[in-house]
């Protein structure tokens, strides 16, 4: 058995689970067992090339909430 049909017999195997103290110890289990994922910083340019068109009026409107002096990112 490969590692990908394993995958799927415990996901199956998880999905039928009703037992709520068992799934808090499978999903602890599988925290544990994951590397920590590690945030990359954005750097500017990295979608450079992705959007090939902006419309002109672009900058025109923008949302509520956005450019706010308390704005969580600069």
């Amino acid at each position: 058995m490969n590692i990908e049909e394993t995958k799927r017999e415990v996901i199956d195997m998880i999905a039928e689970l009703q037992d709520e103290k068992v799934m808090a110890a499978v999903k602890k289990m599988i925290k544990e067992a994951l590397p920590p994922k590690v945030q990359k910083p954005r750097k500017p340019g990295w979608g450079k090339g992705t959007f090939t068109y902006i419309a002109d009026d672009f900058n025109e409107f923008i949302p509520p909430g956005f450019n706010e002096d308390n704005e969580i990112f600069p």
